[in-house]
């Protein structure tokens, strides 16, 4: 992939990802619609199915988080652990 056209930078701390284009900060922002979205509909379960409902939230989290990552790994580069910056940092891929 072009590094020019990266939606997302790796971290100067830590390990993860950064957006850094539109595109990855409507994907960041889709995604906490969609867990805030279902929180809420989790929330006005009746109390009856709230067990049932939880496993299903916490289900769609977890597929939900597992497709931001996917994202990120597709349109950022590959992530590793950092602390601070380093001589060897590429502005094009790290934040």
């Amino acid at each position: 992939m072009d590094k020019t056209n990266y939606w997302f930078k790796r971290r100067r701390y830590g390990y993860g990802w950064v957006p850094v284009a539109r595109q990855g900060w409507l994907v960041v922002a889709g995604y906490l619609v969609l867990v805030v979205a279902m929180a809420l509909a989790f929330l006005d379960a009746p109390e009856e199915v709230q067990g049932r409902e939880l496993g299903l939230f916490l289900v769609f989290v977890a597929v939900a988080t597992f497709g931001l990552i996917r994202i990120c790994l597709v349109k950022g580069p590959k992530p590793h652990w950092r602390w601070g910056p380093t001589p060897e940092d590429d502005p094009a891929e790290d934040y």
